[in-house]
């Protein structure tokens, strides 16, 4: 059973088979033989989704699967579980040097505060600013070699 009360939808999908956008179709497409109704609504879908390849009339049930972003366009034109591609090499060392940087964050943080605390009482900060120095060459040694 669909999540809709619409039972006919102009769906646009992109060269990747993701959804990119739909419009109701107000009529049924396989009782109402209307050709020129028909390719308005296509032509419609196609002047609205700019990143679509594939401009077509799905069903409801189709279109549920779509919404959810489980499925996308197979290439036989039905919906097929949709598979995340591995990420690249540079997905990969982005994604590792954003946790190193996370896990040094805190600490960056409050040695920054404490400096500026002493700064302004006129204490001495060298041990704060050696301190800093040795987390941040620690941190960029772990991003060197992540």
């Amino acid at each position: 059973m669909s999540a809709t009360n619409v039972d006919y939808y102009c769906a646009g999908f992109d060269k990747d088979g993701k959804r990119v956008g739909s419009i109701i179709c107000d009529f049924n497409p396989t009782k109402d033989k209307n050709k020129d109704k028909l390719t308005a609504l296509i032509e419609k879908g196609k002047s609205l989704f700019s990143d679509a390849t594939v401009v077509e009339i799905i069903g409801a049930e189709d279109y549920d699967k779509y919404v959810s972003g489980e499925y996308i366009r197979g290439t036989d034109g039905k919906p097929a579980a949709y598979v995340a591609p591995e990420p690249t090499a540079a997905e990969k060392k982005a994604s590792a040097i954003a946790t190193i940087k996370a896990k040094y964050q805190t600490q960056i943080d409050s040695m920054v505060e404490a400096r500026v605390k002493a700064a302004m009482l006129g204490a001495d900060t060298s041990k704060i600013d050696a301190q800093y120095k040795s987390v941040l060459t620690a941190m960029s040694t772990e991003i060197k070699n992540a």
